[in-house]
């Protein structure tokens, strides 16, 4: 014997599944968005080096090992060598310029396409006077605001 189920109830269950088909797809997680607009890139960034005037802190304070560490990272954009103080080379002699333009070269060589100064700096005019590249490897190649003084 066969049992049929009513039109009704029929019209009633098809108006629930219609009702619940939208409940139970709502309750899904929207995806969440990708870090960086969509892009899987890692985002860049820069790195700010500080040394200082006194032995202690000088251009050794930025070894060599933390440049190449930073300039190997992909994320990393421009690695900055900053002076604590603007006027910390503002009383160098011509010879005290060339002894720190040797070891900042050597930082800057790295990558040059990389690795700059920033900042003003202020340079002794007596020092520089008859030397001219001195203040180009401060402005020129490091990218300092040179001031000579």
């Amino acid at each position: 014997m066969k049992t049929s189920v009513p039109y009704s109830l029929k019209r009633i269950f098809a108006g629930v599944m219609l009702v619940a088909v939208p409940v139970f797809t709502s309750c899904e997680k929207d995806p969440e968005p990708a870090p960086n607009g969509g892009n899987n890139q890692p985002q860049k960034h820069n790195v700010e080096l500080r040394y200082g005037q006194s032995p202690a802190t000088q251009w050794q304070n930025i070894s060599m090992d933390t440049l190449y560490k930073y300039n190997s990272d992909p994320t990393v954009d421009s690695i900055f060598m900053i002076p604590e103080q603007s006027n910390q080379y503002s009383t160098l002699s011509t010879n005290g310029y060339k002894t720190v333009i040797n070891h900042l070269r050597d930082r800057h060589n790295i990558n040059p396409n990389k690795v700059f100064g920033k900042g003003d700096l202020e340079l002794n005019a007596e020092s520089v006077q008859n030397n001219q590249e001195i203040v180009r490897f401060f402005a020129d190649t490091l990218k300092h605001n040179v001031i000579v003084r």
